[in-house]
């Protein structure tokens, strides 16, 4: 496997020359020289827009049923029972 790998890096460094020297380090069991920066800071506030929320949407559904079925059975009328003697 390491020879397989350290042809396939000669390959890729002579067909692609400076771009591929970090392959041709990796196959020799070096680390590539170089500076990785990597920045997992997050410059917002928190939430973003509560209307976007699938919790806020789930609830405002409900509401949104609620207020129908309560227009619903206005609307059905109330009758006046009558009971017999």
């Amino acid at each position: 496997m390491r020879v397989l790998t350290a042809f396939l890096a000669l390959v890729s460094v002579l067909c692609l020359g400076e771009i591929a020297m970090p392959a041709l380090l990796l196959a020799q069991g070096q680390p590539a020289q170089g500076k990785l920066e990597v920045n997992i800071n997050s410059h917002s506030s928190g939430g973003g827009v509560w209307w976007q929320s699938p919790v806020w949407i789930a609830i405002g559904a409900i509401a949104l049923v609620l207020v129908i079925l309560l227009i619903v059975l206005a609307a059905r009328g109330g009758g006046t029972t009558i009971v017999k003697e």
